[in-house]
């Protein structure tokens, strides 16, 4: 939610009164009621400073740099980018000043780990205030899910404001070097048309190579670590019984955990009986009598 106040008016901590229905609204000259987690309208700053709030938000969303930039596997392929949260607080810092901001978090559900953030900045008297809320990066399989949050909601406050929003924008994408994410193995659906001008030879060597492709990596995620059995349990958000499943279970080179799942075949080949084992006819000492 994002409101603005007179900061002489309002102190950043103690600036919120509860009013009728349990909302509440910011003190001062200029009022606007906050209504459960939805968000209110932005009040307009008028721009006093001959065209200073428009330098503050071109400021604001400027474009980092390569090293302040980390990257992340994503699902079906996708990478996902986003900024280092110390270099959020750096441009925090060249924007506002070291006192021109402050950051603070409430945890809201212990189950899940959501917190709520609030984001106030604050320039030539004029206060801005901005809460979002954080989720940890994988429910139930992070190590720090609380302080995966807080940095979650750092970074949405941040985004609000125009920090780093480019990263989220898919037409405006920082693209991603190569050698950065670790490329997924992808098997072929089917030999290319111009197979109609190869060889019976080449076509053969074709498919045998999808073959191996298809099969290169079942045992082990895109990062080369071996699936791991998880045990099943009662799910702490639903409260609903799960069975045991084969995941990853390190982190990748940004901090955040593998999200990669195995093949439906692979797992249905660990859960097959195992096959009998076969005594050859020219040895009979293994059999039983």
């Amino acid at each position: 939610m994002v409101c603005d106040v007179e900061a002489e008016q309002v102190k950043p901590e103690s600036g919120l009164q509860t009013v009728a229905g349990g909302s509440q609204a910011c003190g001062g000259s200029r009022r606007c009621v906050h209504a459960g987690s939805s968000r209110c309208a932005s009040i307009q700053v008028q721009d006093r400073g001959g065209g200073q709030v428009s330098k503050i938000a071109a400021a604001l969303a400027a474009p980092f740099d390569e090293k302040d930039l980390k990257h992340r596997p994503g699902r079906s392929g996708m990478t996902y980018t986003y900024a280092d949260v110390r270099a959020i607080d750096g441009r925090l810092d060249e924007v506002f000043g070291t006192m021109g901001w402050s950051f603070s978090w409430e945890l809201i559900d212990a189950a899940t780990a959501v917190v709520r953030g609030r984001l106030i900045v604050t320039h030539e008297g004029v206060s801005k205030t901005i809460e979002e809320a954080g989720y940890p990066n994988a429910a139930g399989r992070d190590e720090e899910p609380i302080k995966s949050s807080v940095t979650d909601s750092r970074r949405r406050a941040a985004a609000a404001l125009g920090i780093g929003r480019s990263l989220y924008s898919p037409d405006k994408g920082v693209p991603v070097p190569l050698g950065r994410v670790a490329p997924r193995s992808v098997a072929p659906t089917g030999i290319p048309e111009a197979s109609s001008r190869m060889s019976a030879d080449d076509q053969v060597m074709a498919a045998a190579a999808m073959l191996f492709v298809a099969g290169a990596n079942d045992g082990a995620c895109s990062h080369g670590e071996e699936w791991q059995l998880k045990p099943g349990g009662i799910s702490k958000v639903s409260g609903k019984p799960y069975n045991a499943f084969y995941a990853a279970s390190h982190k990748t080179p940004d901090g955040g955990w593998c999200k990669d799942k195995p093949s439906q075949q692979w797992v249905a080949a660990q859960s097959a009986p195992a096959k009998p084992k076969l005594v050859p006819e020219e040895d009979l000492s293994e059999l039983p009598f």
